[in-house]
């Protein structure tokens, strides 16, 4: 980490340090010491909450992951619910609808059974009109082609035969009378076929009576087939309708835990922060120990040096004394003794 503090605030520090001997080496290496573990300690605090955060972290991505699927379900149940009601709606249509149809086959076959009922009435009046024709005839059996052929030769007789005015008011009454059998054989015949439409007419109403019957009976069934799908479908509803809140209240469960989550992140944040503030404030203090420690030991170089050049020097100027003392007694110097009589400035530099 770079040095947070400028060149002229290390000089004032050391400059107040060396002034009143602040600390001596053993001191400074055991501040350096105490500082270091302080760093160490609190590094170890702001790793450990960085593990909790990403552990977190890692948790509030499972939550988020666990909502996505929670909010996928409750869409799909939301479509479920959805077609649920539109098949319901479109059932409910089609049971108003068979009972409408049931409704008005009923009618019908009111109706049906109201013209049957007059058909039959006609049919009795006209067998009592059958029955009291036969009874004017005697119950005899009349058959027409017969009585016309009579009738035919009368009427020939009548005009061939001699002129008798009693006889002819004989013969005419007579022949009235076989006319009137004849009107009465044909109104019978008459009678007959219209009671014979009538009971056609009503075995036609019958047999459509019948597929009414029947019709209805088909729906009847049918309305119990949708009454029954009805049933379960609107079971199947409040299924959803519960299912839906249950995934709801997970939903909100979820939420709630994911924002407990964030805000414990953020308090962890928070702290680490303030540990790693901390920790440069110390990280601080070390390097103004540290600097004073170097400056402490390059002032205990310097003065080494400068004992050893102390030493250095008085031993080369009684070398020198001891080698002039010999040039001023004649002897003989080597090159080597004379540099040092130069050094020593017994002699001048060449």
């Amino acid at each position: 980490m770079p040095s947070l503090f400028s060149c002229t605030e290390n000089c004032k520090f050391l400059n107040q340090c060396f002034s009143h001997g602040v600390f001596s080496r053993e001191e400074l290496l055991e501040k350096i010491r105490e500082v270091s573990s302080q760093i160490d300690e609190i590094q170890g605090q702001i790793d450990k909450i960085t593990s909790e955060i990403n552990a977190k972290k890692a948790l509030l991505n499972d939550i988020r992951k666990q909502l996505a699927e929670v909010r996928s379900l409750i869409d799909g149940k939301r479509n479920q619910l959805q077609k649920t009601r539109e098949t319901i709606g479109s059932l409910v249509e089609r049971k108003s609808q068979i009972i409408s149809q049931i409704g008005n086959l009923k009618n019908e076959l009111v109706q049906i059974n109201i013209t049957i009922q007059k058909y039959k009435e006609k049919i009795v009046v006209y067998r009592n009109l059958l029955s009291t024709l036969n009874e004017y005839i005697g119950g005899k059996t009349l058959e027409k082609e017969k009585l016309r052929r009579i009738i035919e030769q009368l009427e020939y007789f009548f005009e061939t035969s001699p002129t008798n005015p009693e006889w002819e008011r004989q013969f005419i009454k007579y022949i009235s009378q076989i006319e009137k059998e004849l009107n009465i054989v044909d109104s019978i015949e008459k009678i007959r076929t219209h009671i014979a439409a009538l009971k056609n007419q009503v075995d036609e109403y019958k047999n459509r009576r019948e597929a009414i019957r029947n019709e209805i009976a088909r729906l009847a069934q049918d309305l119990a087939l949708v009454k029954q799908e009805l049933a379960n479908l609107k079971a199947s509803r409040q299924e959803i309708y519960k299912e839906l809140a249950e995934l709801k209240k997970k939903r909100d469960e979820l939420k709630r835990k994911r924002e407990e989550i964030k805000e414990e992140i953020l308090q962890l944040a928070v702290k680490r922060k303030e540990l790693r503030e901390k920790k440069r404030a110390i990280q601080e203090e070390l390097e103004k120990y540290s600097i004073l420690l170097k400056a402490l030991e390059l002032a205990e170089r310097n003065k080494a040096r400068s004992q050893i050049k102390a030493i250095t020097e008085q031993s080369l100027k009684e070398r020198a004394e001891i080698l002039y003392n010999k040039l001023l007694n004649g002897e003989r110097l080597t090159h080597d003794e004379i540099k040092i009589l130069i050094e020593a400035g017994y002699l001048p530099e060449e």
